[in-house]
């Protein structure tokens, strides 16, 4: 499925967790594994100290360090950028990769995964599916027993489900789809609303009818799998699920450019605070914008406010 990974390295404790999962994901799967290390071109070189060849020095002492560590068979490579997100992006571009990893945010829990200001940024555009790994992954990884999909019958999440069908068949674990029906009240009329004790009665049929096409999708890929479909939020209902497993794997939204990850309301309360790592998947190939707009939309991104957890 994944022929070439790519983790971002910058020495940090997320950093270390991205690399740790993607280690694990690597050799599950076969795929190579490479540690890039993004440095700024100084305005004001100092020599010795901020010049090219000594902040090229320090990051591959950083990508050195990590792999004896973590990842002994990965390769490491060094990239030049201002911005961290736009290098690593353009790295896993330039070398087709099938998966980004990154790590959560500083102020995420342990156990958790939260998308950082600079996480976003690599989400923003990317062509391949991006990988969040929870707070403190390098620590106490384990192997994936059980992978999550968020599923509504739309082609995003019909990718997203191809995705961890091949995840859970490559580590042997087990699948868990969840479709969620929005619970919005229909228009009642005076009379229905005073017969309306028992409210569940008006998201049944549209329950039992995901159930079965749910249901009958997995079936048709030749697939094991359990399949829930609960009544609420969507965002929520995946973040309740996220408890449940050991990775979660959702598609990106309906609209924005193709062959891209733009995160829409329900994947942003997922990545705000979930319960295991996520991985995203973008929309189906079809043509792609210029690089120029990816750019302005990942620019945005770094200056708009964290999404708070709930």
């Amino acid at each position: 499925m994944f022929t070439r990974i790519v983790v971002g390295c910058d020495g940090g404790a997320p950093a270390r967790d991205a690399v740790a999962l993607a280690h694990s994901v690597a050799q599950a799967t076969g795929a190579g594994l490479s540690l890039v290390g993004v440095y700024p071109t100084a305005f004001f070189p100092v020599p010795g100290q901020s010049d090219r060849r000594s902040l090229r020095a320090q990051a591959e002492q950083v990508l050195h360090r990590e792999r004896d560590q973590f990842a002994p068979e990965a390769h490491t490579d060094t990239v030049v950028d201002l911005s961290f997100a736009r290098g690593l992006r353009r790295f896993g571009q330039r070398w087709h990769a099938g998966l980004i990893v990154i790590g959560s945010d500083r102020q995420a829990a342990d156990g958790r995964a939260a998308i950082s200001r600079r996480g976003r940024q690599v989400v923003i555009g990317a062509k391949c599916p991006v990988l969040i790994a929870a707070r403190g992954a390098h620590e106490h990884l384990t192997p994936l027993r059980a992978i999550g999909v968020g599923f509504d019958g739309g082609p995003e999440s019909v990718a997203a489900l191809h995705v961890a069908v091949e995840l859970a068949q490559a580590t042997g674990a087990s699948l868990q789809v969840r479709r969620v029906v929005e619970d919005q009240i229909p228009p009642l009329s005076a009379d229905q609303w005073m017969a309306s004790a028992d409210w569940r009665r008006f998201w049944e049929p549209a329950r039992e009818s995901a159930q079965a096409e749910t249901t009958q999708e997995l079936e048709a890929l030749g697939v094991d799998g359990g399949v829930s479909v609960t009544v609420g939020d969507p965002g929520y209902e995946l973040r309740s699920l996220s408890e449940e497993v050991d990775l979660i794997v959702v598609g990106s939204r309906r609209w924005g450019p193709k062959a891209r990850i733009i995160n829409g309301g329900v994947g942003e309360t997922l990545v705000a605070d979930a319960g295991c790592s996520v991985l995203i998947v973008p929309r189906v190939p079809v043509s792609d914008p210029p690089e120029a707009e990816l750019e302005t939309e990942a620019a945005r991104a770094e200056s708009a406010p964290t999404p708070t957890t709930a």
